[in-house]
This record gives structure tokens, C-alpha cells and sequence, in this order.
């Protein structure tokens, strides 16, 4: 039996593959870009995978696709992007998905803020806002300062606004009606203050278990570009058992109800506010780092969802064992990438540093705000989370990038 992946994030087609396999079935990827994939699948032998090149965009298309395989028993989609169209073709062909009412909810912010909001699980609600100058300012005037405006169904930190002054409204007015956009309008709503965490669950039929939580770590207001990411946190037990029963809130209001999911959220002064909620694993090597720290494949409850059975991940012992920190790197002005100098001086720092490449040599780099201006990433471990960051960063401070000018 084959079990699709409509495309995937960059990083875990290898944890897949072992998933897979060790449920009885192969995988296949459809995809419009493989290069976005070439890191794994320089890894994988032409028996792990199969590879079909289509025009993900066009669901017509993909349904072709599946239409031709014959022993089709599951769909898995793990990214935000294709959240809808998966949630489309599953329902098709009569495999198990998320449903089509909960992934529009959760490809629209707005609408989690405000059923959070309508349930007791958020201290406001969000407005929607129109792409355009006026809008801004006058959502600027309603919600007051600070404020956040951003992409309603955005990804990856883009077209994300702090809006704390005059200035940073006047600014942001200026810069929405050029954004591109993939919700079609904005939502505003406070700006909560605190350090930002996402949590790492599995949830089947009204049960969710908290595997892990991570620390995610900025660069200075108003950008606000993830730089570093780290896990596990040591929480206390009572803690992560509160933090457990509020995340079990939040994927039920927002209609979420099996696989795995990773929320973000902050911890204010008055208890968490949600940032977002992704139905999916957790993107870059964040799954590698729960595979390594919990001592077990996580993704097997990524295929057990798609086979529309309980995920064994639920009832699992779980024995964590070292901390992670993961660091992103960033070239420090636009231009072409050429390659990095540093990758291989890794092997003399402690924790076990690895390279991860996001981007190839040859492409452009040219939005350095947000993560589509990661090239690499750079993950080592530690005993604990924090000495897992403490090695990472010191491992990512010898990586140099090697840039030429832009055409």
C-alpha cells in the first residue's frame, strides 16, 4: 500500500520512510519543486521513495496523480501551504484527514483568535483588516498600541507587522498594500509581550498528550526573525500538566481533533496566549530534535493519523533523554549564494554539531526579515535544552556565508 506525501517540509522524508516502512507501506511524494527536497533525498536510495513531479497548485492535477495509484491507503500533508487542497483530496478519495472546515479555520487567524477568544482562551479577539493604508491606521486606532498585524494565513514569519508608534504604523501602511499575501487580508490584534514557546503534541479523539515544549528564540523588536530554537524546556510537572489540559482547550475549540500539532504560543505575565496553531509537526528539524531528545520516531503517529488509526505515539513510554538547540543562519546583507565557509571546522565543537542546508548555491537571497532568508541551519545537543543552544550557537558562530552580487 502507498501513503502520499503532498509535498512535505524540508527536513524528515528519511523519519517517514522508517514510519512507513515499518507500518507495511511505501511512500510517495508529489512535489513542484524536488530541489526544495535535495538534502534528504541525496540521502534516500531510489527504493525508499517514490518521486512524481506535478503542479502541487493545481489540485485537478494531484487528483489525476491519485487516481492512478491503485493501492492509495493514506495522504499526509505537513505543511501549512497545502493545508487546504490536502484536506480537499483526502476527502476525495475517502481517506482520513483533518477535515476541511478545521484546516480553513486554521489557515485563517482571525478565525482561531476569535473562537479562542469567544471560548475563555484568549484575553481579546482579532479584527480583520483589508490590505491597505487606511485599514491599518484605523485598526491602529481601535486595538491601540502595541498591536500586531499580519498575513492571516501566513507562514514562515512573513508579512508579519509590530506596529508600537506612530512610526511603525505610518511604516506598515506604507508596506501592507504591496505585501503579497496568501489569506487575502490582514488580522490585527494585541501584541502579547513574553517570551514565545511552541508546544509539541499528539491529540486522537479528545485526547492530547504534551511530548515536548520549545523555546524560540528572536532577534530584537520590531523584525522579530527566529534565530534559534530549543528543546525540550524544563517545565515543572505541574506546569507541563497545566500547559496540557490548556493545549487539549485550544486544539478542541479550534476544531482539531487527531495528529500531530505544534502551537505556538506566549508566556505573558497573565498565562499563555496562542500565537498560531499548525496541525501539523513542527517544521525545520524540530521533529529531529523530538526524535533524538524523546528517543523514539515520532513521525510514526504522522502515518498512524493517515491511516486513520489511533496513533501508538499516545501510549508510548517516553524517556527524554539529551536537549537540543537548533540555530538559523541568515546571510548578512542580499546577494546570490555562493556556499558558507566554516561547515566543516563543526566536528571540533562539542554537542555533535550537524549542517543543515535550506537553500542551494546559485539562489537568490533577498528577504532577510522573515525565513525565507535562511540558507542553513546548525543543531547540536546538550544534556539539557540549554546547553544544547549554548553548543549550537557556538558551532553556528564559525559558519560564514560566501555571497556574490545580485544579477
Amino acid at each position: 500500500m502507498t501513503i502520499v506525501l503532498l509535498e512535505a517540509l524540508t527536513f524528515g522524508l528519511a523519519r517517514l520512510r522508517d514510519a512507513a516502512t515499518g507500518a507495511g507501506h511505501r511512500l510517495c511524494l508529489l512535489t513542484g519543486d524536488r530541489s526544495v527536497y535535495s538534502y534528504e533525498l541525496d540521502r534516500l536510495g531510489p527504493d525508499d521513495l517514490t518521486v512524481i513531479d506535478v503542479d502541487t497548485t493545481d489540485v485537478a492535477a494531484c487528483a489525476a496523480v491519485l487516481d492512478r495509484i491503485p493501492d492509495l491507503a493514506g495522504l499526509v500533508n505537513s505543511t501549512d501551504t497545502w493545508m487546504l487542497p490536502g484536506a480537499e483530496l483526502a476527502e476525495r478519495f475517502g481517506l482520513a484527514t483533518l477535515g476541511l472546515d478545521t484546516a480553513r479555520t486554521l489557515r485563517d487567524k482571525a478565525r482561531v483568535r476569535t473562537l479562542l477568544h469567544g471560548a475563555g482562551l484568549s484575553r481579546a479577539g482579532a479584527t480583520r483588516v483589508t490590505p491597505t493604508a487606511e485599514a491599518v491606521t484605523a485598526a491602529a486606532t481601535t486595538i491601540g498600541y502595541p498591536l500586531i498585524v499580519k498575513d492571516a494565513a501566513g507562514t514562515s514569519s512573513r508579512s508579519v507587522w509590530l506596529i508600537r508608534d506612530d512610526a511603525d504604523r505610518d511604516r506598515a501602511a506604507r508596506q501592507v498594500p504591496d505585501a503579497t499575501l496568501l489569506g487575502g487580508h490582514l488580522v490585527a490584534e494585541p501584541y502579547f509581550p513574553g517570551p514565545v514557546y511552541s508546544a509539541e503534541t499528539i491529540s486522537w479523539q479528545g485526547r492530547t498528550r504534551l511530548l515536548a515544549v520549545a523555546v524560540h528564540i528572536h532577534t530584537p523588536e520590531p523584525v522579530r526573525r527566529e534565530e534559534a530554537v530549543a528543546l525540550p524546556v524544563a517545565l515543572s510537572p505541574d506546569e507541563l500538566a497545566r500547559l496540557e489540559t490548556w493545549l487539549g482547550d485550544v486544539l478542541a475549540t479550534v476544531g482539531f481533533s487527531g495528529g500531530m500539532a505544534h502551537t505556538e504560543f506566549v508566556q505573558t505575565s497573565d498565562g499563555p496566549e496562542v500565537v498560531e496553531v499548525n496541525g501539523r509537526i513542527a517544521g525545520a528539524v524540530i521533529g529531529e530534535m523530538l526524535c533524538r531528545s524523546l528517543g523514539v520516531n515520532v513521525y510514526t503517529a504522522v502515518v498512524d493519523t493517515a491511516l486513520n488509526r489511533r496513533p501508538r505515539l499516545l501510549d508510548t513510554p517516553l524517556n527524554p533523554g539529551p536537549g537540543h538547540g537548533m540555530v538559523f543562519l541568515h546571510p548578512p546583507a542580499p546577494g546570490r549564494l555562493a556556499g558558507w565557509h566554516g561547515p566543516e571546522r563543526l566536528p571540533i565543537f562539542p554537542g555533535r554539531p550537524e549542517f543543515f542546508p535550506t537553500a542551494q548555491v546559485g539562489d537568490r537571497i533577498v528577504h532577510l526579515a522573515d525565513q525565507r532568508g535562511c540558507t542553513a541551519l546548525v543543531l547540536a545537543e546538550g544534556p539539557t535544552a540549554e546547553l544544547g543552544l549554548h553548543r549550537a550557537l557556538a558551532a553556528a558562530g564559525t559558519v560564514t556565508h560566501r555571497m556574490r552580487p545580485l544579477d
